[in-house]
């Protein structure tokens, strides 16, 4: 879901910032642990995480000794940013991301190292989606899936079958007075691409090696199947066309649409606006009896390759994605958090805010970790648009893997 867009202020904030980064040492050949005690470490932080790790690096510079700066950077700025800070000397040891696979390719990133005992307490794929070509680049703090909310004033009962849902839009969607039985943004491929992967649907198919650029199954069978699904929803008049994100989350807060797609971040203004109304659930079962597959995101902390500190920057790393410290972020933000203990803790389980996200994330797979997935987004936005204006949804979809797959032969050969 997260592409990156750098725009001229977002460029002005870099070098604001950049400027404002401490000085670091360019001698990476005599650097040593000593140093780094007394020079310290870089982590380039998103607002959301500051406050929630600034008690997790005074814990860790009581312990090791280690002084540590945290700067504020946004996440979608921090790639640009290393490009120019690194090489200098100025940028960060760690820094925060959705993702590895462009990183890996610019040089950006290093391989961590650390012991398998470590590893085992990270939830299942979040190393995989912070690894490529074999190498793992960073620790996993946190992890997000999309799941279903529902205004229990409306649904009383969470919809268990696509069916379910269909029979809430039949009864609740009177669109001339815009109130609806189910609103998500069905143009935007993060959003509907589940339902297309729960027919049999695949982004890029794998093999032993990894990922198989050249088969592309977004036009295959099963695509056109969950395709044909969502365009029966806009032909029925249950969505409109004109939906969009931010639209839907306004008439659900509202309490004129029944249920939502959206991600854990969109839990607490809901709340706000819900109350005891709010309720959370995995996606519906599909008429084939298999369920939406939704992407796994995960968010971590990751290992520059500009560090002179590596062993030391990957400490704090390990630090920062411990258990203990995971629950505080978990507190303070809300996030998901990547560590199989607390995702499996009754705290996390029982939670009628969290359990349907609990469900979901078993669900959910990673998104391919390689370049070419930059290719898919936007020919995909643009099929599902045509799709839900009326267009054939196996053309449309044979056109966005044509311009897909001609992405691919031009800028990833």
């Amino acid at each position: 879901m997260n592409k990156l867009t750098l725009t001229a202020g977002s460029l002005s904030l870099v070098l604001v910032l950049a400027a404002c980064a401490p000085e670091r040492s360019q001698d990476q050949g005599t650097a040593s642990s000593s140093d780094a005690v007394s020079e310290g470490l870089l982590v380039w932080a998103p607002d959301i995480e500051l406050s929630a790790i600034e008690s997790q690096v005074e814990a860790f510079t009581e312990e090791t000794g280690i002084p540590v700066e945290v700067v504020s950077m946004p996440q979608d700025d921090q790639t640009e940013a290393i490009v120019l800070d690194g090489p200098s000397g100025n940028g960060p040891d760690l820094f925060y991301q959705p993702g590895v696979g462009n990183l890996s390719i610019q040089g950006l990133v290093h391989p961590v190292e650390v012991d398998q005992e470590i590893l085992d307490t990270y939830s299942a794929g979040s190393l995989e989606a912070l690894s490529y070509d074999g190498e793992l680049y960073g620790l996993p703090a946190v992890v997000e899936s999309l799941a279903l909310y529902y205004n229990k004033a409306l649904i009383p009962e969470a919809p268990e079958t696509v069916e379910d849902l269909e029979a809430a839009m039949a009864d609740l969607t009177d669109d001339a007075n815009d109130h609806f039985g189910f609103l998500y943004p069905a143009n935007d491929f993060y959003f509907s691409y589940p339902f297309m992967a729960g027919y049999g649907g695949y982004i890029f198919n794998e093999d032993s090696d990894g990922y198989v650029k050249d088969d592309v199954g977004l036009a295959n069978d099963g695509s056109v199947q969950g395709a044909s699904l969502i365009q029966d929803w806009f032909e029925s008049g249950y969505i409109p066309s004109s939906i969009t994100l931010d639209a839907a989350n306004g008439l659900f807060m509202d309490g004129q649409a029944g249920a939502i797609i959206n991600g854990p971040w969109a839990r607490y203004d809901f709340e706000e606006a819900l109350g005891d109304d709010l309720g959370t659930a995995p996606l519906p079962e599909l008429e084939n009896g298999e369920y939406p597959e939704t992407f796994l995101g995960t968010k971590g902390w990751m290992l520059s390759s500009y560090s002179e500190f590596p062993e030391e920057a990957t400490e704090l790393a390990v630090h920062l994605t411990s258990e203990e410290s995971l629950k505080e972020t978990f507190e303070a933000t809300g996030e998901i958090p990547a560590n199989s203990a607390i995702l499996n803790s009754p705290d996390f389980t029982e939670d009628p805010m969290l359990a349907g996200f609990a469900v979901q994330l078993e669900r959910a797979r990673p998104f391919p970790n390689i370049a070419e997935l930059s290719a898919v987004w936007q020919p995909m936005a643009d099929a599902l648009t045509f799709i839900m204006q009326g267009d054939d949804p196996a053309e449309a979809l044979e056109e966005g893997v044509g311009k897909i797959e001609e992405e691919i032969a031009t800028n990833y050969e």
